[in-house]
């Protein structure tokens, strides 16, 4: 492992974190914060985990090493957005539909 890698994690982090903010902003969720466990086993596919917040809610988002170390990769970059977006649409607040009417 060279000296750099704990780097390239912290600097994917923070543009996979840019990422959620834009998509969630793009779906009027207002994030209050994104907060990062960097994990130490890095060949286990839930290496690193993401907490979104919200004032109401948060949910989890995992991320193998390879996404947090390489840029570029128009698959890899294309699945964590579609997983960060999965995760947004969990924090869209919803106005409960009515369980009767009137009539």
């Amino acid at each position: 492992m060279s000296n750099a890698t704990p780097i390239e994690r912290s600097n994917g982090a923070a543009a996979i974190s840019a990422k959620a903010m834009a998509l969630a902003a793009a779906l009027e969720v207002e994030l209050v914060e994104c907060v990062w466990d960097i994990g130490a086993d890095l060949t286990h596919e839930h290496a690193h985990r993401l907490d979104l917040i919200t004032a109401a809610k948060s949910v989890r988002v995992y991320f193998p090493d390879l996404e947090l170390t390489t840029s570029g990769n128009a698959s890899r970059t294309k699945r964590t957005e579609e997983r960060l977006q999965r995760a947004i649409v969990q924090l869209q607040q919803r106005t409960p539909a009515p369980t009767y009417g009137y009539r």
